[in-house]
């Protein structure tokens, strides 16, 4: 059936015919249906038989009738299925044939190379020079004219881009604020959020009328920046200037919004589109890698340009039609490629006059980006759907969700991948497509989200393609944000489900009453078919997940994030299909002893967790990824045992248990692809600690930090450490440079010494030292009195921040050479250092370079 699918969905105008159209979606609930069976009858029938010992044979003997009332509707529903599979597969062979409808011809466009991950608009950021100028100029006028500054334009005009140029600008406000309104506005949450900003730590629980009165207040006791992004109805701007002090306040708003009609008063700024240069130069930017753009006959081929430039004027000069399209192209190199895309374009960009006819010229050219996905990418994409606008999205919780919902094909997988591995590719070809924004890490993708329009689409497509309810109007995949009042009731509109996943997300942390909601979820008896349970910021009575949960036979996703719960059930652990669970806590949770029995469990991720009896993870045959492992609740001595893991992620607070992580982790270097430790060993400057860190060498750790006295680092010889990114030394009081070590270490991104990290008085970072640092933080360094960079080291640091090193006397004259310093933060330094960097002291000519400079001289 998915073959069948998968070969369909090459074929051109597939759903011209709305009979063909209805086949593949009643085929794609077949393909469904069928999953559910097998998976039901490995649930119900197959893992209950050949129980070994008597009272087991007893318990079943007991059960044989609820058995064979099991095996009658699963074969009826499976006769159902092949019933009706044959009856589509004469029909549809028919036409993949030739015979009949012409729907199925074959399209000869060749699959897009998969390609790197696209960073956003911000990478690819071309012209509004002459805007972002025009509009900084109006910001920095104190004669309280233009006081509201509204950008106004069509979606994809890049307004929301813009607003963030001006709001990094270095102003002198004294207070910022950014909310997102989208097109449902919550007023009173967004007025928390913007005292949240303004007054960071201040408990914003309070009334809508007392909200509105203290950011009155604030507003006109303080010169604040408050951006509102994205206001879509008049109405919700005049119920939002109530708490903004427009004539008594030398504060600022800026609004961006798609209805001209709210933008009002003050100073209206329409965004326009891009020039046809402006608009070359971002397609080239996106579509063609840097070392194509830059010279090269490809991009300075006469050919290439003329269809470039032809393309750009289709897209209507629109830098998100301009980006899709970018996307489309990028890493096709050939000419060939250029002119089929060119040829197509005008079957999905709809010409004519006026706003309706240019948003729809949009939803078109993001549907030519969808379109020439393959099978498995658009599947999910379209799950990306089901998370909330205008937030980021956690991969990790994306993967889990993926695999769950057998999204990613293990027929994919490559030699020595595993499904979380062919995830993540997933994410990079989604984004690099420009379907989905991303943000980096040093480990690799951090978060990702959609854009507006972007979802819009997955949202509509998702519709007509039945995922998330299916042809007969059943729900499969249900995500509720809980932020309102009536939520219980619009769950309990759902009782015909057939649901395989829930997302409930209570990001707005209400106080809602969750007893209802659950009731009205777990009152309907067709949960027993749920793969995916996400609960975020739900409180629950007693901090106890329901008993209700134990029904869910065929969960094999659970992720419980922020949810107060104090201690997982023991029937969660009896679950028979649960392959994944996240356990995120601000507090501590305690695991059941029966953890161990959960044998098919494949990825465990957790935050806090109570010590008291170890537990032990032996049993957990199948587990890759181990994110939170502590040897203070876990025995340490059992993880040897485990010898399929690819990620870890753990916390040591002894010499003995942390020389068995070292060794197991060593043995697993060659198959894992990422490895966190964090050491909390007070003393490891014995000879018995000393020769566990230098064991690290060997140790094929991304990340580490060692909190306890080492004297002197590990022996690292950087041919053998190429993957460690980032460092961190807390009251280690090393006794020799430690930059004369780490400037060496070529994978290196981020370094933070803490609290005596370094006992010398002396560092030199020399000429070709930390190729590739970004980060470097260097916090109460008592003894710190001279810190020399030669011109030349840390070519890519782009964040520094100096706190609270009394004795150093001034900041080192090499940072003059760091043309890649973006942030510099210094902090908690004595009067005389800091006043060398005034604009008039004599230190300053070091760091005037640098865009955003955070001092705290005393007295400003």
């Amino acid at each position: 059936m998915r073959r069948f699918l998968k070969d369909a969905d090459k074929r051109r105008d597939k759903y011209n015919s709305d009979i063909v159209r209805g086949w593949v979606l009643e085929l794609i609930d077949l393909a469904t249906r069928a999953g559910d069976v097998l998976e039901k009858y490995a649930v119900e029938v197959t893992s209950k038989r050949g129980a070994k010992n008597l009272k087991k044979r007893l318990r079943r003997f007991t059960c044989i009738l609820g058995e064979c009332l099991a095996l009658h509707k699963i074969g009826k529903e499976t006769a159902d299925i092949t019933f009706r599979m044959a009856e589509l597969t004469k029909k549809l062979e028919s036409i993949s044939s030739g015979e009949g409808s012409s729907s199925f011809q074959c399209n000869d466009d060749q699959r897009l190379l998969r390609q790197t991950y696209g960073r956003g608009i911000e990478e690819h950021f071309v012209g509004m020079k002459n805007d972002i100028d025009l509009l900084v100029s109006r910001m920095q006028k104190d004669d309280r004219s233009y006081r509201v500054i509204s950008i106004c334009g069509m979606g994809g005009l890049g307004k929301t881009t813009l607003a963030r140029k001006i709001y990094q600008h270095k102003f002198d406000f004294e207070a910022h604020a950014w909310v997102c309104i989208t097109q449902k506005l919550r007023a009173k949450a967004i007025f928390q959020e913007i005292l949240r900003q303004l007054l960071p730590g201040e408990n914003s629980e309070r009334e809508e009328a007392e909200l509105v009165r203290e950011l009155y207040d604030i507003q006109k006791a303080k010169k604040c920046l408050v951006v509102l992004d994205d206001i879509w109805e008049i109405d919700h701007w005049h119920i939002l200037k109530n708490a903004l002090p427009l004539a008594e306040s030398n504060s600022k708003i800026l609004l961006t919004t798609r209805n001209q009609m709210i933008a009002d008063t003050e100073f209206v700024y329409k965004l326009e589109c891009l020039t046809e240069d402006e608009s070359w130069d971002l397609l080239q930017k996106i579509a063609l890698p840097i070392h194509e753009s830059e010279g090269s006959s490809t991009a300075n081929s006469k050919h290439f340009k003329a269809i470039g430039r032809e393309l750009v004027r289709k897209c209507g000069c629109l830098p998100l039609a301009v980006s899709v399209i970018g996307g489309i192209l990028r890493g096709k190199l050939y000419l060939g490629d250029w002119k089929k895309v060119l040829e197509n374009i005008d079957s999905h960009l709809k010409h004519g006059k006026g706003v309706d006819a240019n948003n729809k010229r949009v939803v078109h050219v993001l549907n030519l980006s969808y379109d020439v996905l393959p099978y498995y990418l658009k599947l999910c994409f379209l799950y990306l759907g089901c998370f909330p606008e205008d937030k980021d999205i956690n991969v990790e919780g994306v993967y889990l969700i993926w695999m769950a919902e057998g999204l990613i094909s293990s027929d994919d997988k490559g030699r020595n991948e595993t499904l979380w591995d062919v995830a993540e590719r997933y994410l990079n070809e989604l984004a690099s497509k420009c379907m989905v924004q991303v943000k980096m890490s040093a480990e690799g993708f951090k978060s990702c989200r959609l854009h507006d329009l972007v979802r819009d689409l997955c949202l509509s497509n998702g519709k007509d393609e039945n995922f998330f309810e299916d042809s007969q109007g059943k729900i499969r995949r249900l995500a509720i944000n809980l932020v309102d009042d009536d939520a219980a009731c619009s769950v309990g509109r759902f009782k015909n489900a057939n649901l395989r996943s829930i997302l409930l997300l209570n990001n707005q942390r209400r106080d809602l009453d969750i007893k209802k909601i659950w009731k009205s979820l777990f009152s309907n008896a067709l949960l027993r078919s749920l793969k995916v349970l996400v609960l975020v910021n739900c409180e629950f009575e007693d901090n106890k997940l329901p008993y209700a949960l134990r029904k869910l036979v065929m969960l094999k996703h659970l992720s419980i994030r922020f949810c107060g719960v104090s201690e997982l059930p023991e029937f969660v652990c009896k679950l028979p299909c649960l392959q994944s669970m996240e356990l995120r806590s601000i507090e501590s949770m305690t695991l059941p002893n029966s953890i161990n029995k959960m044998g098919r469990l494949r990825h465990l991720l957790i935050t806090k967790i109570n010590g008291g009896i170890r537990l032990r993870l032996d049993g957990l045959t199948e587990l890759e990824t181990l994110i939170g492992f502590s040897s203070k609740v876990f025995d340490t001595n059992r993880i040897q045992k485990l010898t399929y893991l690819r990620s870890f992620g753990g916390y040591v607070h002894d010499i003995e248990s942390l020389s068995v992580v070292v060794e197991h982790i060593t043995k697993l270097k060659d198959q894992l692809r990422a490895a966190r430790l964090e050491i909390g060993v007070s003393d490891l400057s014995s000879e018995e600690g000393s020769l566990v860190i230098d064991s690290l060498t060997h140790c094929p750790l991304n990340s580490l930090r060692i909190d306890g006295r080492l004297k002197r680092l590990p022996t690292w010889d950087p041919l053998l450490i190429q993957n460690i990114h980032t460092l961190s030394f807390f009251r280690s009081r090393i006794l020799d440079d430690p930059m004369e070590t780490l400037q060496h270490l070529p994978a290196l991104r981020s370094l933070w010494l803490s609290w005596d990290a370094f006992d010398g008085t002396e560092m030199v970072c020399g000429s070709k030292g930390f190729p590739r640092l970004k980060s470097l933080r260097l916090w109460g360094l008592s003894n710190l009195e001279g810190w020399r960079v030669e011109e030349g080291a840390m070519p890519n640091l782009s964040e520094l921040e100096i706190f609270r090193c009394p004795k150093l006397k001034m900041i080192p004259q090499g940072i003059i050479f760091m043309t890649s310093i973006t942030d510099l933060t210094i902090w908690g330094m004595p009067n005389n250092f800091m006043e060398r960097l005034r604009r008039e002291g004599e230190d300053y000519h070091k760091i005037s370079h640098i865009p955003f400079i955070n001092l705290e001289i005393p007295g400003e």
